[in-house]
C-alpha cells in the first residue's frame, strides 16, 4: 500500500531534479520517454534505442511543447495511408454532392451520354450490316452467273466487315463503361449515406 504514493510523486520529483539540473547547465529542454521496463523517464536527451518508440519534449516548467509519435511499422504506415486516402475521398464526395438526389442526377447525366453514343454505334452497325448483306448478295449473284467477283467488291465487303468489328469492340467498351459508371455511383451513394447518417 505504501508503493502508490511513491509512484505518484516519483515523476514530479524527477522533473524537479531535471529542471534544476537543466537550469544550472543552461539546457532549455527536457525529454520524456518510456524505457524497456515501461518506466517513464525524464532526461536531457533520448537514448537512440528509445527514439523510435516516441517521446515528448518539455520546457523547463514541465509543459509539453511537442509530442514525437512512435515510428510506425510498415503495416501501421499502410493502414494510416489508407485511412488518410479514405478521409480525403470523403471530403471530395461531400464537396461534390449536396444530397443523394444530386448523386442520382449525376449518374443519369453520365449514363445518358454513354447510352447516346451506344445508340449511334448500334445504328451504324445496323446500317453497315445491311450494306454488307447487299454487297454479298451482289457477289453471290455474280458467282451464280458464272462470272468472277470483282476484287474491288470483295475489298469493299472486307472493309465494311472490319468497320463493323471496330464498332462492336467500341460498343463493348462503352457497355463496360456504363456498367462501371453504375457501380461507381452505387458506391458513392452508399458512402454518402454512411457519412451523412453518421454525422
Amino acid at each position: 500500500m505504501a508503493i502508490a504514493p511513491i509512484k505518484c510523486f516519483l515523476v514530479p520529483a524527477i522533473l524537479l531534479f531535471c529542471t534544476l539540473a537543466s537550469a544550472a547547465s543552461g539546457e532549455q529542454l527536457l525529454y520524456r520517454y518510456t524505457d524497456e521496463q515501461g518506466i517513464m523517464v525524464l532526461n536531457e536527451m533520448v537514448p537512440p534505442e528509445y527514439v523510435a518508440k516516441g517521446y515528448e519534449i518539455l520546457n523547463l516548467s514541465g509543459r509539453v511543447i511537442e509530442v514525437v509519435p512512435p515510428q510506425l511499422s510498415p503495416e501501421e504506415f499502410e493502414a494510416q495511408r489508407r485511412q488518410e486516402a479514405r478521409e480525403e475521398a470523403d471530403r471530395k464526395l461531400l464537396k461534390r454532392y449536396n444530397s443523394l438526389a444530386d448523386i442520382e442526377s449525376a449518374r443519369k447525366r453520365k449514363l445518358a451520354i454513354v447510352e447516346q453514343d451506344m445508340a449511334i454505334m448500334h445504328s451504324n452497325i445496323t446500317s453497315l450490316t445491311r450494306q454488307i448483306t447487299q454487297e454479298e448478295t451482289q457477289a453471290a449473284r455474280t458467282q451464280r452467273g458464272g462470272r468472277e467477283v470483282a476484287p474491288e467488291l470483295l475489298q469493299r465487303i472486307a472493309d465494311l466487315q472490319k468497320e463493323v468489328a471496330v464498332l462492336r469492340e467500341r460498343l463493348k467498351r462503352r457497355a463496360d463503361e456504363a456498367s462501371s459508371i453504375g457501380e461507381e455511383f452505387d458506391k458513392a451513394a452508399a458512402r454518402y449515406a454512411e457519412i451523412t447518417n453518421r454525422s
